[in-house]
């Protein structure tokens, strides 16, 4: 990590679709995460749920122009394995102070999870300047965005949870700051291979409306 919270946080807002990485294997996580970035996409979250997902960590940082965040950090250990693999950014499913404060000392964007507005508001207070909405499929996708942003307007949220390539540019248009999306790689109706998925979905980003 070299970059700045405030820079990484731009990158994010940037690139609005964030794909989210499961994979089974660290080899087939590095894979996806080439087909992801040669297809475009180059803000990638990979999750603790992959073996060995440090490793994959430090490989991706060391690929030209990707921005990497390790997402699924539940526990302190975790964050200070993926910040010393180099992630540019910490992503948990849930809301905990902890994680906040160490973003703060340490200067690194953690984006914690909530799932109600008091959650929210409370992680905004405590110091969050992105939070993830999670999972944002039970929760009523956009409408449930543009319910919590009509009194705190403010607020930069990242949708994430059950998000179907179909439905990123309503939640963007409800006015998240980015989406986390898991689904672009097996999606088959965008393709009928995972590199025609990315190339089809960049291209459905860029010319939906208010994209240049």
């Amino acid at each position: 990590m070299t970059a700045s919270a405030h820079d990484i946080l731009d990158r994010i807002a940037s690139a609005q679709a964030i794909p989210v990485l499961r994979s089974a294997d660290p080899e087939t996580a590095l894979e996806d995460a080439r087909i992801l970035s040669q297809g475009g996409l180059r803000v990638i979250e990979v999750t603790f749920s992959i073996p060995d997902v440090e490793q994959v960590i430090k490989e991706l940082c060391s690929w030209q122009g990707l921005t990497i965040g390790a997402g699924t950090v539940l526990h302190p250990a975790q964050a200070t394995a993926a910040l010393e693999a180099g992630a540019d950014f910490l992503v948990s499913p849930i809301y905990d102070r902890w994680l906040i404060d160490e973003g703060r000392q340490g200067g690194f964007l953690a984006v914690p999870g909530c799932a109600t507005a008091t959650e929210i508001f409370k992680a905004r207070q405590d110091g969050a300047e992105l939070i993830k909405v999670f999972p944002i499929a039970r929760l009523g996708g956009s409408r449930f965005i543009k319910d919590l942003l009509a009194p705190m307007p403010d607020l930069r949220l990242m949708a994430t949870g059950g998000v179907k390539a179909s439905e990123v540019t309503d939640l963007i248009s409800a006015g998240c700051s980015a989406v986390g999306i898991g689904s672009i790689l097996a999606d088959a109706g965008l393709g009928s291979n995972p590199a025609a998925r990315v190339k089809a979905f960049v291209s459905a980003m860029l010319q939906a409306p208010g994209q240049s």
